[in-house]
């Protein structure tokens, strides 16, 4: 019995770390987002340049695959060029420190929720179209 109340209570801490540790990592994130919610992030591999990839679940009917889908529409009847995948990957050789740094935030955005959306270099989870068109035309006049 006194096992079991020990491994309750390392659960418990355990279960404690993860969330304070979530929570510190999305202060990280909103302390370094533009005005539009989006962070820098390392742009996953085969992500086209000048152009919105929005990742989610594929042929699902869940509510994060329908607002992808509302989303991938608004942007293309806004001329936006989109592409809609439902993974991502990436490949860097020697990766430097920013670009791991980058490669952390983009797989916290993809692990908030679909649809995870990355622009120029930024990424948010579950924008707005409002928020994605912003983010599209901010950084494609940085570029």
């Amino acid at each position: 019995m006194r096992l079991l109340n020990i491994l309750i209570v390392l659960a418990c801490m355990f279960g404690a770390y993860r969330w304070w540790d979530g929570k510190e990592r999305s202060r990280e994130l909103e302390a370094i987002a533009s005005q539009n919610g989006f962070v820098p992030v390392e742009m996953p591999m085969g992500a086209p340049a000048h152009t919105v990839l929005v990742l989610s679940p594929p042929n699902c009917p869940s509510e994060e695959a329908k607002r992808a889908e509302a989303l991938v529409r608004a942007l293309t009847d806004q001329g936006v060029p989109v592409k809609q995948d439902s993974a991502m990957s990436f490949e860097i050789t020697n990766p430097t420190d920013e670009q791991e740094a980058g490669v952390e935030r983009a797989v916290a955005v993809f692990n908030r929720g679909a649809p995870a959306v990355f622009v120029n270099g930024m990424g948010m989870s579950n924008p707005t179209a409002a928020q994605t068109i912003a983010e599209y035309r901010k950084t494609r006049q940085e570029l």
